[in-house]
């Protein structure tokens, strides 16, 4: 949603996203992504959004399908998925 260009666009993305289950984080998800960035912060330069998405997958042990590995996979190792070239 965030990178839709217009109101067209906004509306294709929501109906897109309308498909897919949502899964809100729990306050473990929080404390986990805090740990992960009080770890990785200052080596790998790894932000706060990124701990938290990571933080679902972790916890639910399910893959992440991301062109991030640079960020993701200090954070969730394998789970951290290319999902295609």
């Amino acid at each position: 949603m965030q990178g839709a260009s217009n109101k067209t666009n906004q509306a294709r993305c929501r109906l897109l996203l309308s498909q897919f289950d949502f899964l809100y984080l729990t306050s473990a998800d929080q404390q986990w992504a805090m740990q992960q960035i009080e770890r990785f912060q200052f080596s790998h330069h790894i932000g706060k959004d990124d701990c938290l998405i990571a933080s679902a997958a972790h916890r639910l042990q399910l893959p992440l399908y991301t062109h991030n590995l640079k960020d993701m996979t200090p954070l969730i190792g394998g789970l951290a998925v290319k999902p295609y070239a």
